[in-house]
């Protein structure tokens, strides 16, 4: 009965938010990272540079692209279905239902980890798949794609995405103090900044420690939320 009613609840507020716009957002977001992505080894062979040499780069780099992008995107679902209700009092409403407040919460934060782990990798692979059709006939490097790599880098890819659904929660601590939607999505592009900034083949997120320990973060951040949200006082 209590899985029912968040289903209920998850679905009710994927209608209420219309979330087909930010699917097609995340369509987009696709196409411009796929653009970019054809137009690095463009510009690396007009520049004499030679990082983007084979596959395996590439699809680091589409990887980093997607995973920044959409924790930016779980920043502004978080402004949107949480921190935007409170400002506009359309929160009050929700609260005065015969539904637990923690519910209401956490089916939102379930669609914003959802969304941001799905788009991720979706995106890895769409991307990645285009790409590879595209080179088959651009050539913009001939190194063969090995299997090996293909099923290391999709480990990769799924662990990023997952740490990535709990990291992307940890605007809604900054967005919660002053109930701030300008705060919530500049502390996720922070975040991606200082998490997702890349030099070379290093980034810190490359350490497995840190985005592991900031997924956790992220994840305590929404827990504390839910279980307090029956005690605050929403006026």
């Amino acid at each position: 009965m209590e899985v029912v009613q968040l289903l209920k609840l998850i679905r009710l507020e994927l209608k209420k938010h219309k979330i087909s716009g930010y699917i097609m957002a995340a369509i987009i977001a696709n196409i411009i990272m796929l653009v970019v992505a054809c137009l690095l080894p463009i510009v690396e062979r007009l520049e004499n540079d030679a990082y983007f040499i084979n596959y395996e780069m590439m699809f680091m780099m589409i990887n980093l692209m997607a995973r920044g992008t959409f924790i930016v995107f779980a920043g502004v679902l978080i402004a949107k279905f949480i921190i935007d209700e409170y400002k506009n009092k359309t929160m009050h409403l929700l609260f005065m239902y015969p539904i637990r407040r923690q519910k209401i919460i956490l089916a939102k934060l379930i669609i914003i980890s959802s969304f941001t782990f799905i788009s991720i990798v979706v995106s890895n692979i769409i991307i990645g798949s285009a790409f590879y059709g595209i080179n088959s006939i651009a050539h913009f490097f001939t190194a063969p794609l090995k299997w090996k790599f293909i099923s290391e880098h999709a480990i990769t890819v799924l662990f990023s995405a997952l740490a990535s659904a709990g990291l992307g929660l940890i605007p809604l601590y900054f967005g919660m103090i002053k109930k701030s939607v300008p705060t919530t999505i500049v502390s996720s592009i922070l975040l991606v900044s200082i998490v997702g900034s890349s030099n070379g083949e290093f980034s810190l997120f490359n350490i497995i420690a840190i985005p592991a320990t900031l997924a956790v973060v992220g994840l305590f951040i929404a827990y504390i939320s839910i279980r307090n949200i029956e005690k605050e006082d929403i006026n």
